[in-house]
């Protein structure tokens, strides 16, 4: 009896460790038609630098309107290096995991880097309704990771801290405007921190670019944060700049200069 009992109780235990729906390390679907665009590039192509994360890494290069001018940051610092964009708006943890799962790992030659931003969205509890405790949105990341180090060993994965957000006290400059919560400023706080233990140093690092969006009272710098979230071309050269030593580094290459 106490044999079947202790069973059950490891069964039990082991079915609450495995990621449920809507946990931010359960693969989920999101229907961007953008994914089916990217899988048919990634078989189509080979490519030494691969970018992964929501709208923020979107708008390097790939978006239209005010984002525009980005294209010039992709041309000096991504292009050369054979890159490829998989950023995509809204994207959270989980959607990320299910795009890698269904195609978006399908290189015939491993990338030499992956560079990975992911999470904002995982807390932002004024667009989402479902939303992500810090541990969660590190689980989902750690997900992510293991992922990519399953499909391509040799790869080397960068993994930028998530950027900061401006809280209802802080007025944006370019609308919309995204003005967060206390609760979801400090949760992305918390998880970027977390997101550091991923790090091994051999096959995954981790960076954090966040002084450049700040003022120094902490507020965000709305010069190079334009709406209190996404980069304004400014502050998209800025983060690229702050990352250029350590991802030339990975790439192999000499770090490259905006001047």
């Amino acid at each position: 009896m106490k044999t079947t009992l202790t069973l059950i109780l490891s069964l039990v235990a082991l079915a609450a460790a495995e990621p449920q729906p809507g946990d931010a390390d359960f693969p989920t679907r999101n229907g961007n038609p953008r994914h089916e665009q990217k899988v048919a590039a990634i078989k189509n192509g080979n490519f030494d630098l691969v970018l992964i994360g929501d709208s923020i890494t979107h708008e390097i290069g790939e978006l239209d309107g005010k984002y525009k001018p980005n294209r010039a940051v992709w041309d000096r610092h991504f292009a050369p290096r054979h890159a490829l964009n998989l950023g995509m708006n809204g994207q959270r943890t989980e959607e990320i995991l299910w795009n890698l799962q269904n195609g978006e790992l399908e290189f015939a030659q491993s990338p030499k880097v992956v560079m990975l931003l992911i999470g904002t969205n995982n807390a932002d509890d004024r667009h989402f309704k479902t939303v992500h405790t810090p541990e969660q949105i590190f689980a989902g990341t750690k997900a992510i990771v293991a992922e990519i180090r399953k499909r391509h060993p040799t790869t080397k994965i960068l993994v930028l801290r998530i950027f900061p957000r401006g809280g209802d006290a802080e007025k944006a400059v370019s609308p919309p405007a995204f003005n967060s919560s206390a609760t979801c400023i400090e949760t992305c706080r918390r998880a970027g921190e977390l997101t550091a233990q991923l790090a091994d140093g051999k096959h995954v690092f981790w960076l954090d670019v966040n002084h450049v969006f700040l003022r120094p009272d902490g507020r965000i710098n709305t010069d190079v944060m334009w709406d209190l979230l996404h980069p304004s071309p400014l502050g998209t050269e800025a983060w690229v700049q702050a990352a250029e030593p350590l991802l030339a580094q990975l790439m192999g290459d000499q770090p490259i200069r905006s001047d």
